[in-house]
């Protein structure tokens, strides 16, 4: 019984317990499944009617499981747009705040990612935000949970994801407080359902689930 508007360029926050259906509905948006009741349009159209390849093409995805594959820094970066100049692939790589760390690497690009590779989860988070900067999709899927991390990588993936984010609408399955704070559109989710909806003010002052959330910093 859901009905949502985004607006182009909005930041759309997606918050609620584990279980909640925070995934499911990433996994609707990009069909992993479909809806077997009402619709999801794009600019008027319904998702159904867009090839699975053609859709997935304007989102571009940063997921809490990073997935890097064994070839080079270079090919990981720019999969999937192979024709990505070095000029551009270099300038997506400071935007997501890692062209420093992969210069310090032997071999710096062309450096093969593979079992023995030493990289921590932090960086290898820092390459799919690089990656996602060189696909430039209008769309973006964001899982930013960054608890693995040390305070200083945190900042990093903060600063790169929020250059990511810039003029793009995104959907942000959101751990942190700041995030939230910031977006035009808080979905609050519980059991499968989306119980409440508006901005951090709007919900605060509805004093339901997402404030007694809030104020316990389980959000």
């Amino acid at each position: 019984n859901m009905n949502l508007k985004v607006e182009p360029g909005q930041l759309v926050a997606i918050v609620g317990p584990t279980g909640a259906g925070k995934t499911t509905f990433v996994n609707l948006l990009m069909r992993f499944y479909d809806v077997n009741k009402g619709e999801i349009l794009l600019d008027g159209h319904d998702i159904r009617s867009i090839p699975r390849e053609n859709l997935r093409s304007v989102f571009g995805m940063v997921l809490q499981d990073t997935w890097l594959f064994e070839g080079t820094i270079r090919e990981n970066i720019c999969y999937g747009n192979e024709g990505t100049s070095e000029e551009a692939m270099i300038e997506a790589c400071k935007a997501a705040n890692v062209h420093h760390f992969i210069m310090s690497l032997p071999g710096g690009y062309n450096m093969v990612l593979n079992e023995a590779a030493n990289i921590s989860q932090g960086q290898r988070q820092l390459l799919t935000i690089a990656r996602a900067m060189v696909d430039n999709a209008p769309m973006l899927i964001l899982d930013e949970a960054t608890s693995s991390v040390d305070t200083r990588t945190e900042q990093n993936i903060q600063e790169a994801m929020d250059r990511l984010m810039k003029g793009r609408t995104s959907f942000v399955i959101a751990h942190r407080l700041s995030t939230i704070k910031n977006a035009d559109l808080i979905l609050v989710m519980k059991n499968g359902n989306i119980i409440e909806q508006g901005n951090h003010e709007q919900l605060m002052a509805q004093g339901g689930f997402y404030s007694e959330l809030y104020n316990l910093s389980l959000i």
